[in-house]
């Protein structure tokens, strides 16, 4: 019976010990400065100090279960994972799934929990409604929010992809973008870019057709919208209001089996020969023209068979630029099967 006692006496005493060594959590400054794996991709890591969250996208064939993280933290923290400490740079993780790091101060006693979360890059889906003017969250508004579980004029065209097995993200006009935003999704299609894009926008699409993605860019009329800084970007300018058919057009994946698609309302690119990037899919018909002061009359300096859809060359990343927006809302077939094809091939990467 004695030693029974002593026993459980020395468990309680080393229990007591194991909570007394356990530092209290604490939201201190213990912060990481840097985080980052070598199969990281080109778009830079998120980290927020107000919510102990670090996000990073690797490439889509990094092996998740064996990723060495680098970093730096700003003070003389003990770095756990588990209880096993990590030094930057030779610790091997599992990031599978999210892992929660504690940065340690043992002489003030306390421990600060992160949280980091890896994303492999796929074949998923980014729409990029978030200057849309109206042609693809109608009704839903500022007032509103924006919600994809919500009727939109965009919604049907969403759950047709949704349907054919990609995961969908819609972002809506509530934020700015960043590049977390796009973490994990190789195909971006831009709907729309009515409300302009701030320089710290324009930058995220620039890192990202560095990284390489498949970008399906539709624009609208200009009537309202003259600066589009993505078509800006890409080199693409886009004009006028044009009205029509397309009826010429060059053989292409996207293109196949069509012979006249109706032209609801949207510009047209009238400089191609200055772009030699430029691969022309579609033209408008020869009676159709672009009213370039929008005024419904055609004046003599109105171009007909004007450039509305074709392909943009770039060195990492596909494009295809459109300039009616309505063309996808109303699901033109073959049209659309043929984009979803071409779109939804990331054998690039």
């Amino acid at each position: 019976m004695k030693t029974k006692s002593r026993v459980i006496l020395t468990g309680v005493v080393a229990l007591i010990f194991a909570c007394e060594s356990e530092p209290p959590l604490t939201t201190g400054d213990a912060n990481f400065l840097t985080y980052s794996v070598s199969e990281q991709t080109s778009l830079a890591t998120f980290i927020s100090a107000a919510e102990r969250k670090i996000k990073l996208e690797v490439d889509h064939d990094a092996d998740l279960t064996a990723l060495v993280p680098d970093f730096q933290v700003d003070g003389n923290y003990t770095v756990l994972v588990n209880g096993v400490e990590q030094i930057p740079g030779v610790s091997r993780l599992d990031l599978t799934e999210n892992v929660t790091y504690n940065l340690v101060d043992a002489a003030a006693n306390t421990r600060t929990e992160w949280t980091v979360m890896t994303t492999p890059l796929k074949c998923r889906i980014v729409i990029d409604a978030s200057h849309d003017g109206g042609v693809w969250w109608f009704p839903q508004s500022p007032s509103t929010g924006f919600d994809p579980a919500s009727p939109h004029q965009g919604q049907a065209f969403a759950e047709m992809l949704r349907d054919k097995g990609f995961e969908v993200i819609e972002l809506g006009r509530d934020r700015e973008l960043s590049e977390e935003m796009f973490f994990g999704s190789y195909i971006v299609l831009r709907a729309g870019g009515f409300e302009s894009y701030t320089p710290r926008e324009v930058q995220v699409y620039a890192t990202l057709l560095e990284r390489g993605m498949n970008l399906a860019f539709f624009t609208d009329h200009k009537k309202y919208d003259p600066k589009d800084e993505i078509a800006d970007l890409l080199g693409l300018k886009f004009q006028g209001v044009a009205f029509g058919a397309i009826q010429d057009f060059k053989p292409h994946q996207i293109t196949a089996h069509l012979g006249s698609m109706y032209y609801i309302a949207g510009s047209a690119i009238l400089d191609e020969d200055l772009n030699s990037d430029i691969e022309v899919l579609g033209r408008l018909g020869p009676e159709d023209y672009v009213d370039l002061n929008a005024n419904d009359f055609r004046e003599s300096n109105e171009p007909t068979g004007a450039t509305v859809m074709g392909i943009l060359n770039y060195p990492k990343s596909r494009i295809f630029f459109f300039g009616d927006m309505n063309a996808v809302e109303i699901n033109t077939q073959p049209f659309i099967d043929n984009l979803v094809g071409w779109m939804g091939d990331c054998s690039g990467w």
